[in-house]
């Protein structure tokens, strides 16, 4: 008999609950969940990406290092409300919230949402051009390579794994939202982590990193 329960908890397949475990986002059962949900999933990978920009890049510019947790701050700051907003539009969405309030609600997600994030781009994309001499060989900027694809990739097979984890450990009653939890937080903390490294060595000082 235990040996038929950790079958079935390792099969979700068998229930159709294969894409809740390994893509939470797809919300199987709440249809109108599954919109915010990837957008939300978009707004972290996008914070996440700026966050390691902000706090890793450029480590042996000491203009960047003045700022660096500035920078931090402001990306937080900047998210906030968007994220904020695209959270309760999903809890919204799961909770069946109909009407004005929630097309509002709706509204000021979506929009602060489109009108953030290109300046949270913008923001990574024009760093590595000090006005010190430290850069002024103009090394090659990470977001010119594969680093971030290949990273959100990475980050976003590890939170189907992280989804998968949960569902074994508890035993197939991981509730769809724990999971969208589990696996959004792990895709966030994977960006970061596997950016940090390539971020922190790129030397934006010249081939010497001494300018």
């Amino acid at each position: 008999m235990s040996s038929d329960r950790r079958r079935a908890a390792v099969r979700p397949w068998e229930d159709g609950r294969f894409r809740d475990v390994v893509w939470p986002a797809s919300f199987r059962t709440a249809p109108r969940a599954r919109v915010p949900a990837h957008a939300l999933a978009v707004l972290v990978l996008v914070i996440a990406v700026c966050e390691a920009f902000q706090g890793f890049y450029a480590a042996d510019n000491p203009d960047f290092a003045q700022d660096r947790a500035g920078g931090v701050l402001l990306v937080a700051g900047l998210a906030a409300v968007p994220l904020s907003l695209m959270c309760g539009v999903l809890i919204g969405s799961l909770r069946s919230w109909r009407g004005v309030p929630y097309g509002v609600l709706a509204f000021a997600a979506w929009t602060t949402s489109v009108l953030v994030t290109p300046v949270l781009l913008l923001a990574i994309g024009v760093m590595g051009e000090p006005e010190s001499p430290c850069g002024a060989n103009e090394p090659e900027h990470p977001l010119s390579g594969m680093a971030v694809p290949v990273c959100v990739v990475a980050a976003l097979a590890a939170g189907s794994v992280a989804g998968w984890v949960a569902w074994v450990v508890l035993r197939r009653r991981a509730r769809p939202v724990a999971l969208y939890t589990v696996w959004l937080v792990m895709v966030a903390v994977t960006v970061v982590a596997a950016l940090a490294l390539p971020l922190h060595a790129a030397q934006t000082c010249g081939p010497s990193g001494m300018g």
